[in-house]
């Protein structure tokens, strides 16, 4: 294994280890209801950490593969209707909504349905205990993404390919924000991360 896989594995270790923390800190594995608001807002804030640096560490491994050619994209063929017997209908059940990791997450701001705001657009603190459920829906997601990167980082690969077959512009990278909340191990990742990713997207233009 080279140096960059070497670090590949060990960023990815350090952030599953990274989520049991944010797991274990609050006690989800006892699957709680609910939560004090303060303490899920901190949550949320590790996870959204964390969810970064996974983000940028697939984005490494999707550098690496090699891919095919875009194949032309075929039309769908109409669903045929099955056979069913005169005077009966087929049965159609609403789908469960299931939380997706997004790898590629749009550039803009996110509001959470729970904060309020007054006249002048300033965050009201509210209080109260808040529900688990979309905290774990996430950190079920990213663990969904951590055990298996290489998939997660084929897909991307195809989604940059596609990217750049469009001429669209390379994706943008900043400094790891807060690394020094982060462990030591885990702060040493995301500070490198930024600078990996821009030597790999160097050649985007050219290679469009």
């Amino acid at each position: 294994m080279d140096a960059m896989g070497d670090f590949l594995v060990q960023g990815l270790e350090q952030a599953r280890r990274a989520v049991v923390d944010v797991v274990g800190r609050d006690n989800l594995q006892l699957n709680p209801k609910t939560m004090p608001r303060s303490r899920r807002a901190r949550a949320n804030g590790r996870l959204k950490q964390i969810e970064t640096i996974v983000r940028r560490l697939i984005l490494l491994m999707a550098f690496a593969l090699k891919l095919g050619p875009l194949a032309a994209s075929a039309p769908r063929a109409p669903q045929a209707e099955p056979d069913l017997p005169e005077g009966t209908q087929l049965a159609i059940f609403p789908r469960v909504p299931v939380k997706r990791f997004t790898l590629m997450p749009p550039a803009r701001r996110v509001i959470l349905s729970d904060q309020a705001r007054d006249t002048f657009g300033a965050v009201l603190g509210l209080s109260g205990p808040v529900s688990t459920q979309p905290l774990i829906d996430r950190i079920l997601a990213l663990q969904k993404i951590l055990k298996a990167p290489e998939a997660a980082a084929k897909r991307l690969a195809r989604t940059l390919q596609r990217m750049q077959a469009k001429g669209e512009a390379r994706p943008m990278v900043g400094p790891a924000a807060g690394a020094f909340r982060l462990s030591p191990e885990l702060g040493a990742v995301a500070t490198a991360l930024p600078g990996f990713i821009r030597a790999g997207l160097e050649s985007w233009e050219s290679s469009g």
